[in-house]
């Protein structure tokens, strides 16, 4: 029996605008709950973000933030935080020493904050110029971040270039594998890298935090297309690929739903509470 559903954001409930929840996923999300299920949000996103779209949705979901960093109750500021992983300062400042050279957009997420170096003194994130959170900017700034405790480094190669992949970025990558053993790395978008403290990931967070509402992985569906969804999707008894899924996730997971801009997730929310004829289907690449 599924007791719990966790959601990724991008490309699994958002449309491909990345601003909008379909309406049929918010719709599915409440019959879930109205059925006593567990919901959670799970994603790389700030805490402050996710509960802006939770909160304008008129959602009260769990959150799993920062890609497992850190997870709360529910939307903030009424949601209360079930744990948190951070950086050390060193192993920050390790990582800030690697990345600088690169000549990179560099994001430092804190709660309530981000730290940011850019190309251009115009490119800002998004969370910001929404009024989300505070911004701080240049070296100086990650380097104070540092000491406060780092949940995130999300990075690019230079403003609107997630979606592209870079060779600059996988160099990137491999480096900071190789100097920084233990960290997490992974992506949302072909063109970023994310970079976590050790032992934290979607899923062993997600876990963590089901078992204060005791229940267990194999009670747990996971829905996801990217790379940043697989420690989820791999933990959780049940796991579903969206049809827009990167080749990784949809060789990772025993069901596959609709795309996004098709309301995949409600699909899976749906196969979830035994609704017949759903477009969720056993997945035929495993």
């Amino acid at each position: 029996m599924i007791k719990l559903i966790a959601l990724d954001m991008d490309g699994t409930i958002l449309l491909s605008d990345h601003r909008t929840i379909h309406p049929e996923n918010i719709r599915a999300i409440r019959e879930a709950q109205a059925a006593g299920l567990q919901v959670f949000i799970s994603t790389g996103r700030l805490p402050e973000d996710v509960s802006d779209f939770l909160h304008r949705a008129g959602l009260t979901c769990a959150m799993v933030c920062c890609n497992g960093a850190c997870a709360y109750s529910g939307p903030l500021p009424e949601g209360t935080r079930i744990l948190e992983h951070v950086f050390s300062p060193e192993l920050a400042n390790h990582i800030i020493d690697i990345m600088l050279p690169y000549g990179i957009m560099i994001n430092a997420f804190e709660h309530g904050q981000v730290s940011t170096v850019a190309r251009s003194e115009t490119h800002h994130y998004h969370l910001m110029e929404r009024g989300l959170i505070r911004e701080m900017r240049g070296e100086a700034a990650l380097r104070t971040s540092a000491q406060r405790g780092i949940l995130k480094f999300y990075t690019m190669e230079a403003p609107g270039t997630a979606s592209v992949a870079s060779p600059l970025m996988d160099i990137l990558r491999t480096e900071l594998a190789q100097r920084c053993p233990g960290i997490q790395i992974t992506r949302s978008s072909p063109g970023i890298v994310e970079v976590m403290p050790e032992n934290v990931g979607k899923g062993l967070t997600l876990i963590q935090a089901a078992k204060c509402f005791g229940i267990s992985p194999a009670e747990i569906m996971a829905v996801g297309d990217e790379e940043n969804d697989l420690d989820m999707l791999e933990r959780a008894g049940f796991s579903v690929a969206m049809g827009n899924s990167s080749p990784k996730v949809l060789a990772a997971c025993s069901l596959i739903t609709l795309d996004n801009d098709s309301a995949g997730a409600a699909e899976a929310i749906r196969y979830a509470l035994g609704v017949e004829n759903t477009f969720c289907r056993p997945n035929r690449e495993t």
